[in-house]
Protein backbone atom coordinates (compact mmCIF):
# COMPACT_ATOMS: atom_id res chain seq x y z
CA UNK A 1 0.00 0.00 0.00
CA UNK A 2 1.36 3.90 -0.64
CA UNK A 3 -0.11 7.07 -1.07
CA UNK A 4 -4.04 5.06 -0.44
CA UNK A 5 -3.34 2.88 -3.05
CA UNK A 6 -3.50 -1.09 -2.36
CA UNK A 7 -1.84 -3.57 -4.78
CA UNK A 8 -2.20 -7.15 -4.02
CA UNK A 9 -0.44 -10.50 -5.07
CA UNK A 10 2.62 -8.55 -6.59
CA UNK A 11 5.54 -10.21 -5.13
CA UNK A 12 5.57 -12.56 -7.92
CA UNK A 13 5.80 -9.73 -10.73
CA UNK A 14 8.66 -8.19 -8.37
CA UNK A 15 10.49 -10.79 -8.34
CA UNK A 16 10.76 -11.61 -11.96
CA UNK A 17 11.71 -7.79 -12.04
CA UNK A 18 14.62 -8.22 -10.22
CA UNK A 19 15.80 -11.14 -11.32
CA UNK A 20 16.21 -9.84 -14.91
CA UNK A 21 17.76 -6.67 -13.70
CA UNK A 22 14.92 -4.16 -14.15
CA UNK A 23 15.04 -1.34 -11.88
CA UNK A 24 12.92 1.53 -13.35
CA UNK A 25 9.58 0.18 -15.31
CA UNK A 26 6.15 1.92 -15.50
CA UNK A 27 3.04 -1.06 -14.96
CA UNK A 28 -0.18 -0.68 -16.06
CA UNK A 29 -3.17 -3.01 -14.15
CA UNK A 30 -6.82 -2.36 -14.17
CA UNK A 31 -7.45 -3.96 -10.80
CA UNK A 32 -5.70 -4.27 -7.45
CA UNK A 33 -4.76 -7.84 -7.88
CA UNK A 34 -1.53 -8.59 -10.35
CA UNK A 35 -2.62 -12.18 -12.04
CA UNK A 36 -1.24 -14.92 -10.56
CA UNK A 37 -0.15 -16.82 -13.85
CA UNK A 38 0.77 -20.20 -12.87
CA UNK A 39 1.91 -19.88 -9.64
CA UNK A 40 5.46 -18.87 -10.48
CA UNK A 41 7.36 -16.18 -11.94
CA UNK A 42 8.26 -17.64 -15.42
CA UNK A 43 6.04 -16.28 -17.36
CA UNK A 44 6.61 -12.58 -16.19
CA UNK A 45 10.20 -13.24 -17.35
CA UNK A 46 8.94 -14.56 -20.80
CA UNK A 47 7.26 -11.40 -21.27
CA UNK A 48 9.76 -9.02 -19.91
CA UNK A 49 12.44 -10.67 -22.90
CA UNK A 50 9.75 -10.32 -25.05
CA UNK A 51 9.76 -6.91 -24.95
CA UNK A 52 13.07 -6.44 -24.05
CA UNK A 53 15.20 -4.01 -21.90
CA UNK A 54 16.53 -0.43 -22.28
CA UNK A 55 19.91 0.36 -20.77
CA UNK A 56 19.67 3.87 -19.80
CA UNK A 57 22.99 5.90 -19.42
CA UNK A 58 22.39 6.57 -15.70
CA UNK A 59 23.76 5.66 -12.52
CA UNK A 60 22.23 2.66 -10.71
CA UNK A 61 21.54 3.15 -7.10
CA UNK A 62 21.81 0.55 -5.07
CA UNK A 63 21.24 -0.63 -1.43
CA UNK A 64 24.13 -1.56 0.63
CA UNK A 65 24.27 -3.56 3.54
CA UNK A 66 26.81 -2.39 5.94
CA UNK A 67 26.03 -4.27 9.26
CA UNK A 68 23.39 -6.64 10.00
CA UNK A 69 20.50 -6.57 10.88
CA UNK A 70 18.05 -9.86 12.79
CA UNK A 71 14.53 -10.22 13.33
CA UNK A 72 12.82 -13.16 14.91
CA UNK A 73 8.89 -14.30 15.29
CA UNK A 74 9.10 -17.73 17.34
CA UNK A 75 11.02 -20.29 15.49
CA UNK A 76 10.84 -17.87 12.32
CA UNK A 77 13.91 -16.06 11.79
CA UNK A 78 15.70 -13.91 9.22
CA UNK A 79 18.76 -11.55 8.74
CA UNK A 80 20.69 -9.62 6.60
CA UNK A 81 24.14 -8.72 6.56
CA UNK A 82 27.13 -6.94 4.26
CA UNK A 83 28.19 -8.85 1.11
CA UNK A 84 29.19 -7.39 -2.00
CA UNK A 85 26.62 -9.41 -3.83
CA UNK A 86 22.80 -10.69 -3.06
CA UNK A 87 22.54 -13.63 -2.03
CA UNK A 88 19.89 -15.44 -0.06
CA UNK A 89 20.70 -18.56 2.22
CA UNK A 90 17.15 -20.25 2.75
CA UNK A 91 15.61 -23.29 4.96
CA UNK A 92 12.04 -24.70 5.32
CA UNK A 93 10.68 -27.25 7.47
CA UNK A 94 7.08 -28.82 6.53
CA UNK A 95 6.06 -31.84 8.17
CA UNK A 96 5.16 -32.92 4.76
CA UNK A 97 6.39 -36.38 2.85
CA UNK A 98 6.97 -34.34 -0.33
CA UNK A 99 8.75 -30.99 1.75
CA UNK A 100 9.68 -31.75 4.90
CA UNK A 101 13.30 -29.54 5.42
CA UNK A 102 14.45 -28.21 2.49
CA UNK A 103 17.83 -25.75 2.01
CA UNK A 104 19.01 -23.58 -1.06
CA UNK A 105 21.65 -21.06 -1.58
CA UNK A 106 20.73 -18.24 -4.07
CA UNK A 107 23.42 -16.00 -5.64
CA UNK A 108 22.84 -13.22 -8.25
CA UNK A 109 24.95 -13.25 -11.27
CA UNK A 110 25.04 -10.51 -13.82
CA UNK A 111 24.87 -12.92 -16.92
CA UNK A 112 23.54 -11.16 -20.19
CA UNK A 113 22.40 -11.64 -23.64
CA UNK A 114 24.93 -12.64 -25.62
CA UNK A 115 24.24 -9.06 -27.16
CA UNK A 116 26.46 -6.92 -25.59
CA UNK A 117 23.97 -3.93 -26.05
CA UNK A 118 21.27 -5.51 -23.77
CA UNK A 119 21.49 -5.39 -19.79
CA UNK A 120 18.81 -8.34 -19.91
CA UNK A 121 19.70 -11.43 -17.59
CA UNK A 122 18.74 -14.67 -19.73
CA UNK A 123 17.16 -17.89 -18.67
CA UNK A 124 20.66 -19.32 -18.34
CA UNK A 125 20.94 -16.58 -15.06
CA UNK A 126 21.12 -17.79 -11.02
CA UNK A 127 17.21 -17.05 -10.85
CA UNK A 128 15.91 -17.54 -13.73
CA UNK A 129 17.48 -21.06 -13.93
CA UNK A 130 16.98 -21.75 -10.57
CA UNK A 131 14.01 -19.58 -9.03
CA UNK A 132 11.44 -18.39 -11.93
CA UNK A 133 9.73 -21.52 -12.20
CA UNK A 134 9.49 -22.74 -9.33
CA UNK A 135 5.44 -22.58 -7.84
CA UNK A 136 3.86 -20.99 -5.01
CA UNK A 137 1.63 -24.20 -2.92
CA UNK A 138 -0.75 -24.65 -0.31
CA UNK A 139 -2.53 -27.09 1.29
CA UNK A 140 -6.22 -28.33 0.52
CA UNK A 141 -7.17 -27.16 4.61
CA UNK A 142 -5.81 -23.84 3.90
CA UNK A 143 -7.79 -23.41 0.67
CA UNK A 144 -11.17 -24.01 2.09
CA UNK A 145 -10.71 -21.68 4.72
CA UNK A 146 -9.77 -19.09 1.87
CA UNK A 147 -12.69 -19.95 0.13
CA UNK A 148 -14.86 -19.86 3.01
CA UNK A 149 -13.89 -15.92 3.94
CA UNK A 150 -14.19 -15.16 -0.05
CA UNK A 151 -10.75 -15.49 -0.63
CA UNK A 152 -8.75 -17.14 -3.59
CA UNK A 153 -11.67 -17.49 -5.61
CA UNK A 154 -9.37 -18.23 -8.65
CA UNK A 155 -6.85 -20.99 -7.13
CA UNK A 156 -6.63 -23.94 -8.71
CA UNK A 157 -4.25 -26.48 -9.24
CA UNK A 158 -3.11 -24.63 -12.47
CA UNK A 159 -1.64 -21.85 -10.44
CA UNK A 160 -0.24 -23.42 -7.37
CA UNK A 161 0.92 -27.17 -6.14
CA UNK A 162 -2.01 -28.01 -4.14
CA UNK A 163 -0.49 -30.78 -1.23
CA UNK A 164 -3.14 -32.88 0.57
CA UNK A 165 -2.16 -34.68 3.85
CA UNK A 166 -0.01 -36.99 2.01
CA UNK A 167 0.55 -36.17 -1.80
CA UNK A 168 -0.35 -33.67 -3.93
CA UNK A 169 -3.36 -33.00 -6.39
CA UNK A 170 -1.08 -31.70 -9.69
CA UNK A 171 -0.96 -34.57 -11.95
CA UNK A 172 1.78 -33.04 -13.85
CA UNK A 173 5.36 -33.47 -11.89
CA UNK A 174 7.51 -31.17 -9.11
CA UNK A 175 9.59 -29.18 -11.78
CA UNK A 176 12.25 -29.44 -8.82
CA UNK A 177 12.70 -32.19 -5.73
CA UNK A 178 13.26 -28.93 -3.75
CA UNK A 179 10.50 -26.42 -6.01
CA UNK A 180 9.27 -25.47 -2.39
CA UNK A 181 12.64 -23.88 -0.89
CA UNK A 182 12.72 -22.19 -4.25
CA UNK A 183 9.80 -20.85 -3.93
CA UNK A 184 10.41 -19.25 -1.34
CA UNK A 185 13.14 -17.84 -2.32
CA UNK A 186 11.38 -16.26 -5.44
CA UNK A 187 9.12 -14.69 -2.62
CA UNK A 188 11.85 -13.01 -0.45
CA UNK A 189 13.43 -11.66 -3.41
CA UNK A 190 9.87 -9.91 -4.70
CA UNK A 191 8.85 -9.00 -1.10
CA UNK A 192 12.80 -7.47 -0.39
CA UNK A 193 12.41 -5.88 -4.23
CA UNK A 194 9.58 -2.98 -2.32
CA UNK A 195 13.14 -1.22 -0.99
CA UNK A 196 12.86 -0.04 -4.26
CA UNK A 197 16.76 -1.06 -5.74
CA UNK A 198 18.81 -3.96 -5.74
CA UNK A 199 20.46 -5.07 -2.96
CA UNK A 200 23.52 -5.88 -1.98
CA UNK A 201 23.31 -8.27 1.31
CA UNK A 202 23.32 -11.58 2.27
CA UNK A 203 19.83 -12.88 3.87
CA UNK A 204 19.64 -16.03 5.80
CA UNK A 205 15.69 -17.27 6.26
CA UNK A 206 14.57 -19.81 8.63
CA UNK A 207 10.75 -20.78 8.54
CA UNK A 208 9.76 -17.03 7.08
CA UNK A 209 7.08 -15.90 5.94
CA UNK A 210 5.79 -12.52 4.23
CA UNK A 211 5.33 -11.04 7.32
CA UNK A 212 8.57 -11.51 8.33
CA UNK A 213 10.11 -10.18 5.29
CA UNK A 214 8.33 -7.25 5.57
CA UNK A 215 9.16 -6.89 9.52
CA UNK A 216 12.42 -7.65 8.84
CA UNK A 217 12.86 -4.62 5.97
CA UNK A 218 10.69 -2.15 8.44
CA UNK A 219 13.85 -2.92 10.68
CA UNK A 220 16.47 -2.19 8.37
CA UNK A 221 15.18 0.76 6.74
CA UNK A 222 14.88 2.07 10.45
CA UNK A 223 18.37 1.09 11.47
CA UNK A 224 20.15 4.07 9.39
CA UNK A 225 23.13 3.40 10.23
CA UNK A 226 23.07 -0.27 9.03
CA UNK A 227 22.94 0.76 5.25
CA UNK A 228 24.25 3.39 2.38
CA UNK A 229 22.93 3.89 -0.82
CA UNK A 230 25.71 4.12 -3.44
CA UNK A 231 25.22 4.59 -7.40
CA UNK A 232 27.37 2.03 -9.83
CA UNK A 233 27.18 2.42 -13.61
CA UNK A 234 27.60 -1.67 -13.45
Amino acid sequence: MRRGVVLSTCEHLLSALRGSGVDNCFIDLDNIEIPIMDGSSEDFIALIEKAGIAEQKAARRVFRVLERVAFEQGDRKMSIEPSEKFEIDCVINFPHPFIGKQTFRYTEDNAKDENPHSAIRTPQSSYGREIASARTFGFTHEIDMLRKANLALGGSIDNAIVLTDSGMLNETPLRFADEFVRHKILDIIGDLALIGMPIAGRVTAEKSGHSVHASLMSKLLKAEHAWEIVETFN
